[in-house]
């Protein structure tokens, strides 16, 4: 089985996965979240006026990425400034290269 270059995930899992974050279902569930929480950082508290990111609380993996009560389910999701995302996902405050759209949308894969 081949995994991602982190080795955290098996590559057709990576594949699901930029499927889902470009999917309809997940772009509403992510726009809903942003309106809801009136773009202000759920950790921090901060108004974010950058890089907002819709993060699962339970990371997508392998055993769960099928449940769509965890993987749509606005309950499991919190909205992150991409410093606080960084240090909770990374470890770090460091701004990693991230692909962002025109509508400020972070394209993680």
């Amino acid at each position: 089985m081949s995994f991602d270059n982190q080795g955290k995930h098996p590559a057709w899992f990576r594949e699901w996965q930029k499927k889902f974050y470009n999917s309809k279902k997940w772009k509403k569930v992510r726009d809903d979240v942003r309106d809801e929480k009136k773009m202000r950082c759920e950790k921090c508290k901060k108004l974010i006026r950058g890089i907002a990111i819709v993060d699962h609380v339970i990371e997508l993996n392998v055993d769960n990425y099928t449940d769509e009560s965890i993987t749509l389910n606005k309950e499991n999701t919190e909205l992150l400034c991409l410093p606080c995302h960084n240090r909770k996902t990374f470890g770090s405050n460091e701004i990693d290269k991230f692909d962002v759209d025109e509508k400020r949308n972070v394209n993680l894969f």
